[in-house]
């Protein structure tokens, strides 16, 4: 699975032309991709949805990618700010330092480039043990400490086989994860139980909603987010 997959990304752009085709080269690499066309959309929308990333043009009508950035952190001082500009000045530079900018990407940007930062972002995340998996439910699983959470923060008990389950599927996210591979890891080599399975499926249903685990007949199970 790449690891850029569970990613979300919020990306400003007020060029109409130029934000349409970097959220569709950024939709190649993450889960999703908002955008928005200056500042203050951004703003509301990062309130909204608490994006793992945030990549953002400096020149902008209104708020402004750097007043964007300040804003933002005046909430959370560790989400990574990637910031495209044309602006290589001393004064930009001191503003970026002390906003503690992830990056910042000289335009034009290069799907290299980009692909480049969004793994620099991914690996801070994961230092920050704050690579996680969102569901209907709101509940959330980290990949990184291994644990589930409700929306507020509370952790949520998990029997060993709905963890290796769970993790054999995320692994396996959005394509099917075939019998004889849960049966070779979560019931560890032991003769696999189709009703014992279909129970802890069932199980896992209730804390990640009911359409987040697919059965394809005959085959095994899909996890979909």
């Amino acid at each position: 699975m790449d690891s850029l997959k569970n990613l979300t990304v919020l990306y400003v752009e007020d060029d109409d032309e130029v934000r349409e085709n970097i959220a569709s080269s950024l939709a190649y690499f993450v889960k999703s991709v908002d955008s928005a066309s200056n500042g203050d959309e951004a703003y509301e929308i990062y309130k909204k949805i608490s994006p793992d990333i945030i990549i953002t043009d400096i020149d902008m009508p209104g708020l402004n990618g750097l007043e964007l950035a300040a804003r933002v952190r005046e909430r959370d001082s560790f989400i990574p700010i990637v910031v495209t500009t044309a602006y290589t000045t001393e004064e930009f530079l001191l503003d970026a330092v002390s906003l503690h900018l992830e990056r910042y990407l000289v335009k034009p940007v290069t799907l290299a480039k980009l692909k480049e930062s969004l793994e620099s972002c991914y690996h801070k995340l994961k230092e920050l043990n704050r690579i996680s998996i969102r569901f209907s439910t709101d509940n959330s699983y980290n990949l990184t400490s291994y644990t589930m959470e409700d929306e507020n923060g509370e952790l949520i008990a998990l029997q060993n086989k709905e963890k290796l389950l769970l993790e054999l599927l995320i692994k396996n996210i959005n394509e099917v994860t075939y019998y004889s591979e849960i049966e070779d890891e979560v019931w560890e080599g032991e003769e696999l139980n189709r009703g014992s399975l279909k129970a802890l499926v069932v199980k896992l249903r209730k804390k990640l909603g009911k359409d987040s685990i697919v059965n394809e007949n005959e085959l095994g199970y899909r996890l979909r987010v």
